[in-house]
């Protein structure tokens, strides 16, 4: 049972990550915007699949309510071809087995109101042909070379799922072989998800695929000594590439466990819970027609979906693990925040997450997903899992509007005073700072009054206050009215002991400068008082808007950013022309992007934005 740990009666708000709400991305082909939901045939079946058991399945999936609930793939995994290719080279389908053929079976998954994948390989022979040569000698089921031809094969056959194998293959030729398939399903002249199958992540994926499997095949352990990756090592490695995640492109750790022998129900409960909170494809390969109502529970469960199949499409990642006792996070379109809670422990553990450590700030309401109901307003949650058992919450944040911190937003043309950012707010769109680090560092110089319980460094100096002690990936947000659309000279006056120090201008979540390096101080070792005004040209269109000042590089300081335009703009130190940011030390913190995720750079290491090391 969870229960309460703390409660505090304080205004809730919210910092979050550090991650801007993206708008719906586009993959390489605009399909899979949200986790491929479905069935597969190989963990129950592996290579035993026919014509009528498939017929069954489909029939089952419509029936049992998984088709509404978002299960719409029905993929059949290797061994539905046969052998040898017919006389015009293409590939067809085991007239034993599938003696209706593959357009035909198409056709009756379609008439369910499902969709239709389908396996193939990069290499000469699929897997299962190359593991049993002896049964398939000559077999001429992979697709290397035939790229085109296959891929137009499976369009006219109604395919809209290809899982693409790695079997008997040159590792030397993996992206080119991969690319060769992406090509030529895009040329098809049907829209086919592109599934890779090559065991590992590479960085050339996302360019070419929708999803991508990030380990070797899963088994049916938590922990396997055996050839296949248990269930929890999966988890484990999934949990590196998370950044990579966004609508259409997905790390895939593999099918489902759950339903089939070997798994406990609590570990197969959290695998449901970690593939959801990973945003991970949800494929079941267990057998539908013979479910269990547990099972059943665990794959319908509304709010697991609803949690894995968010549109903001970020990957939550594990941001705590203590002594197997684990936290994972991921944010909602909503605003709304997924926790999981896991026991990688071999006995009963209790979990805990404060939700101060997300950076919910006061009570929240909290809904928990397997237990179906609302656990009311809390500030933090525990909770007594068995081994390798979990929890599923979602911490219901409700919006508050962001406000200008003097009452009505910037006027550009016109000054913005750094520490005059916006007032906080709650939920999504309505977070105006970024403040990586705790430690109020303005306490001692007489700036921490100005706007107390940001946590932001703001300092009192003899012209008035700066913003300082700035690091890579720290951020502030202001309201701002442009009074025309035109093009604009923006002075900014800032100040570092640092060559490596850089930043850049946002408006509306989309960049208008480059990364604009900050001048390093003339002279003193630790001189953040030698300020510059750095100038830079910038378009901007009429309206309300919200302007984002994001530090990319090493510390720095700022006091001000101002807008002119030309002939206007009152010059009131040394002032020179911006130039973009060109880190020359690779030990200085750097901010950079991937997919839908900001991380910082250090040393050689990663961190997400909440100072938690990316392993």
């Amino acid at each position: 049972m969870l229960q309460i740990v703390g409660k505090i009666s304080v205004a809730t708000t919210l910092v979050f990550f550090g991650l801007a709400a993206p708008t719906m991305a586009q993959s390489y082909n605009n399909l899979a915007l949200t986790p491929p939901m479905g069935w597969n045939s190989w963990n129950v079946f592996h290579e035993n699949i026919n014509e009528k058991q498939i017929h069954q399945i489909a029939d089952a999936m419509v029936s049992s309510g998984l088709k509404d609930a978002g299960y719409i793939y029905l993929n059949l995994d290797d061994n539905w071809m046969a052998k040898h290719r017919d006389a015009n080279g293409k590939l067809t389908h085991d007239p034993d087995r599938f003696s209706s053929g593959m357009k035909a079976l198409g056709d009756y998954i379609h008439s369910k109101g499902l969709k239709f994948g389908i396996y193939g390989d990069r290499g000469t022979r699929t897997c299962h042909h190359y593991n049993n040569s002896d049964q398939f000698p000559g077999s001429e089921s992979g697709s290397n070379g035939r790229e085109e031809l296959d891929a137009k094969t499976f369009a006219s056959w109604g395919v809209d799922y290809l899982k693409y194998d790695n079997c008997e293959s040159n590792p030397s030729t993996q992206e080119k072989d991969y690319t060769a398939m992406s090509k030529a399903l895009l040329n098809s002249g049907r829209d086919i998800v592109f599934s890779i199958c090559m065991w590992e992540y590479k960085e050339w994926m996302p360019k070419i695929a929708n999803l991508w499997r990030t380990t070797f095949d899963i088994g049916p352990a938590w922990i396997s000594t055996s050839w296949y990756r248990g269930v929890y090592q999966i988890i484990d490695d999934n949990n590196k590439y998370w950044q990579n995640a966004k609508p259409g492109n997905w790390n895939d750790p593999d099918m489902l466990e759950v339903g089939n022998n070997g798994l406990s129900y609590e570990e197969q409960k959290s695998q449901m819970t970690m593939w959801s909170i990973m945003a991970a494809p949800i494929m079941i390969s267990s057998d539908v027609r013979n479910m269990s109502n547990e099972v059943k529970e665990l794959y319908l469960n509304k709010e697991m979906i609803a949690i894995n199949q968010d549109s903001l499409g970020v990957q939550g990642h594990r941001i705590s693990d203590v002594d197997g006792k684990q936290v994972w996070t991921k944010p909602l379109r909503s605003g709304d925040i997924a926790v999981a809670l896991l026991n990688n422990n071999s006995s009963t553990q209790t979990v805990e997450c404060t939700f101060a450590d997300l950076g919910v700030e006061g009570e929240v309401e909290v809904y928990d997903a397997w237990q179906k109901k609302n656990l009311g307003a809390r500030t933090s949650v525990s909770a007594e899992l068995p081994a390798h058992g979990s929890a599923l919450l979602r911490l219901i944040i409700k919006p508050i509007p962001r406000k200008p911190f003097k009452g009505k937003a910037f006027a550009i043309p016109g000054k913005i005073e750094m520490e005059d950012f916006d007032i906080n707010g709650v939920g999504r769109g309505n977070t105006t700072y970024n403040e990586n680090d705790s430690e109020d560092h303005g306490a001692t110089e007489g700036g921490s009054s100005y706007r107390p319980g940001t946590g932001v460094d703001i300092y009192k100096k003899a012209t008035g206050y700066i913003v300082g002690y700035n690091q890579a990936g720290e951020w502030l947000e202001y309201s701002v009215k442009v009074a025309k659309t035109g093009t604009y000279i923006m002075y900014a006056s800032v100040a570092s002991a640092n060559s490596t120090s850089s930043f850049k201008l946002s408006i509306d979540g989309e960049d208008i400068t480059e990364e604009i390096a900050v001048p390093q101080a003339s002279s003193g070792e630790n001189n953040f008082d030698d300020y510059n005004e750095v100038e830079v040209t910038v378009n901007l269109t009429e309206g309300e808007h919200v302007l984002r000042w994001t530090v990319t590089g090493d510390w720095m300081d700022i006091d001000y950013i101002k807008f002119c335009t030309e002939g206007q703009c009152e010059i009131t130190s040394a002032i020179r022309q911006a130039t973009p940011a060109a880190v020359q030390n690779i030990t200085a913190p750097h901010l950079h992007k991937k997919g839908n995720a900001l991380f910082v750079e250090k040393s050689g290491m990663l961190f997400d934005l909440t100072g938690h090391r990316i392993k």
